[in-house]
């Protein structure tokens, strides 16, 4: 191939560009992804799209924060139909530092929130709830 010096250098350096482009939007999935589903210690694969489990019934779940309005706000960013319970500690045991967050599935774009949930490093794990 008869090509300009200045493109036989840059040829190569674009190939090397574009492997590299190419290969990081194919990427298996991020480590601290599978950290972040690790947190929900519940069988959500049920759940469809629409947020009930096996089109049946909506899945309530439960998760502790810190005990600070600017981090409620933060939580309340992702779903403001989250419930804040600051005197109860919940079947996942809060404690009196923390307040009890339930949510639930029955709602849009539910598996992307229960994700932000989970990737908030404050939220240690988050639990199906049972009512009694």
């Amino acid at each position: 191939m008869n090509l300009p010096s200045g493109l036989m250098y840059l040829h190569p350096k674009l190939f090397l560009l574009l492997v590299i482009l190419f290969s990081s939007a194919f990427q298996c999935p991020k480590k601290t992804d599978k950290v972040n589903q690790a947190k929900i210690k519940f069988d959500y694969a049920a759940i469809d799209d629409s947020g009930l489990r096996n089109g049946e019934v909506a899945v309530d779940y439960e998760f502790c924060i810190p005990a600070d309005q600017k981090i409620l706000d933060q939580v309340m960013k992702i779903d403001q139909g989250i419930r804040v319970m600051k005197s109860s500690r919940g079947r996942i045991g809060c404690t009196a530092q923390q307040w009890l967050c339930i949510n639930s599935t029955h709602s849009p774009d539910w598996e992307k929130k229960l994700y932000a949930i989970a990737s908030l490093s404050y939220v240690e794990r988050i639990e199906e709830t049972f009512y009694e």
